[in-house]
C-alpha cells in the first residue's frame, strides 16, 4: 500500500554508520554476523535514502526506548494491537519526549490535546505512564468506532489518521467514498476521498493545502517505525499486525 523509497545503500556504508553512532549493541548483540548483515539489509530497504532519519531512530531506540518500553506493554495489554504500534505512533508523535509541545499545545509522549486528555481521564499530559495510556486506549476507542467487517489493517491506517485529523474528517470521507461507489472499507480507497473532504474543510487555510499529504506521511511513517522495531525485537516473536 504504501510506497518506500528503495535506493539501497551499501552494507559497508550503513556498518560504518552503525559503528560511528555506536548502535551495535544492545539491539543486535544477540544476533549472529549472518543475522546482522539481514537485519541490516532489511533496514536499508525501508528506509531507502533516509539515512539520518534511520540513525535517529537507532539511537533513540536504544536510548530512550528502553525507559518506556514497559509502558508501552502495559498499555497494550488492554488494546488490540501490539505495543511497538503504540510505540510506533508515540515516537512518530514526540520521539519518545514526554516534554514534547507542538505550536498548536498538544503535548506529551502520545501529543494529546487537552480535549482528548479529559475524554480520556488525563490530568497531566507529560506523565509518560498517563500519556500512553491514555493515547492507546484512545486509539483503541478510535478503532471500536469502525465497523467489524474492516480489514484490521485497514481499520489500524484509518485509526491513524483519525488519530491525526479527527474522526469527523475520517467519518466524512468514509461517506464519500461510499458514494463515489468506492469502498469505504479500505483505507486506499477512503484516502483518495479524504483529500477531497479535507480541501473541501481547511483548503481556504492557505494557498498551498498540504494537510492530505501530511496525513498519508504520517500514516506511511508509523508503518515505517513499526516494521523497524519488528525486525529489531524479532526475538520477542512480534505478534503479526494483522493476525
Amino acid at each position: 500500500m504504501f510506497t518506500y523509497l528503495k535506493f539501497r545503500y551499501s552494507f559497508i556504508c550503513f556498518l560504518s554508520l552503525l559503528t560511528v553512532l555506536s548502535l551495535e549493541a544492545p539491539a543486535l548483540k544477540s544476533y549472529s554476523a549472518g543475522e546482522k548483515t539481514f537485519f541490516m539489509e532489511e533496514l536499508e530497504f525501508y528506509w531507502g535514502d533516509d539515512k539520518p532519519g534511520l540513525a535517529t531512530f537507532l539511537e533513540r531506540t536504544d536510548t530512550r526506548l528502553p525507559k518506556y518500553k514497559l509502558l508501552f506493554k502495559e498499555a497494550a495489554e488492554g488494546v488490540d494491537v501490539h505495543w511497538s504500534l503504540i510505540a510506533a505512533i508515540s515516537y512518530q508523535e514526540s520521539h519518545w519526549n514526554p516534554k514534547a509541545i507542538s505550536d498548536t499545545g498538544v503535548r506529551g509522549m502520545m501529543m494529546l490535546t487537552q480535549k482528548t486528555a479529559k475524554e480520556m481521564g488525563i490530568k497531566k499530559r507529560t506523565n509518560p505512564e498517563a500519556s500512553i495510556l491514555g493515547g492507546a486506549n484512545y486509539f483503541q476507542k478510535t478503532m471500536n468506532r469502525l465497523p467489524n467487517e474492516i480489514p484490521k489493517l485497514d481499520k489500524i491506517w484509518m485509526s491513524l489518521a483519525a488519530y491525526n485529523l479527527g474522526y469527523k474528517n475520517l467519518e466524512l470521507a468514509r461517506e464519500l467514498a461510499q458514494s463515489k461507489k468506492l469502498d469505504s472499507n479500505l483505507w486506499s480507497d477512503v484516502s483518495l476521498a479524504l483529500k477531497e473532504i479535507l480541501i473541501d474543510r481547511y483548503g481556504k487555510e492557505s494557498t498551498e493545502f498540504v494537510k492530505h499529504d501530511q496525513v498519508m506521511k504520517y500514516v506511511e511513517n508509523i508503518s515505517l517505525y513499526y516494521t523497524t522495531l519488528s525486525i529489531l525485537h524479532k526475538e520477542e516473536d512480534l505478534l503479526v499486525l494483522a493476525d
